[in-house]
């Protein structure tokens, strides 16, 4: 079986920092939206326990540095799945261009593992692991056009 999943980059259209907090993270309140503009993910599943990525870009991690890798580990590790995966990462974000390009990937990853492992992890709980790899992993996940408060993971659509 394979899965296939939009990655689309994201835009702030507003961004006030408001103050230092004590975790070393900024709270903020932000408008945030998505582009037309994306990456795309295939997945597949694959028989033995491990995690594989590939990319025609031939500027990015493909190891547990990359984000979608990091999505993979965590949500086989958090659901005890022992199946490996195989993603191919079609990667038409620029790097570190602020357009969430890793997040939206590890988004992506979130909701393509969830459907091709038949975990039925709901959204919000997608939202939730992805606030653990990146402030703007929940908002990729949910995606759409949301104020966001916090360090990025309080969401309203």
């Amino acid at each position: 079986m394979r899965v296939y999943e939009k990655a689309p980059a994201k835009i702030n259209l507003l961004l006030d920092v408001l103050h230092k907090r004590n975790d070393g993270f900024h709270e903020v309140e932000m408008i945030m939206t998505m582009v037309d503009l994306a990456d795309r993910l295939t997945m597949e599943e694959l028989p033995r326990d491990t995690i594989i990525i590939s990319s025609q870009a031939g500027y990015i991690p493909l190891d547990e540095k990359n984000l979608a890798f990091q999505a993979a580990r965590l949500i086989k590790d958090r659901y005890d799945v022992r199946k490996g995966v195989y993603i191919h990462l079609d990667k038409h974000i620029p790097v570190a261009a602020g357009l969430a390009g890793g997040s939206s990937d590890a988004a992506a990853a979130l909701r393509g593992l969830n459907r091709l492992w038949g975990l039925n992890i709901s959204k919000e709980e997608l939202a939730r692991l992805g606030a653990e790899l990146g402030s703007d992993v929940p908002f990729c996940v949910t995606g759409g056009t949301a104020v966001a408060r916090g360090r990025g993971e309080w969401l309203e659509p």
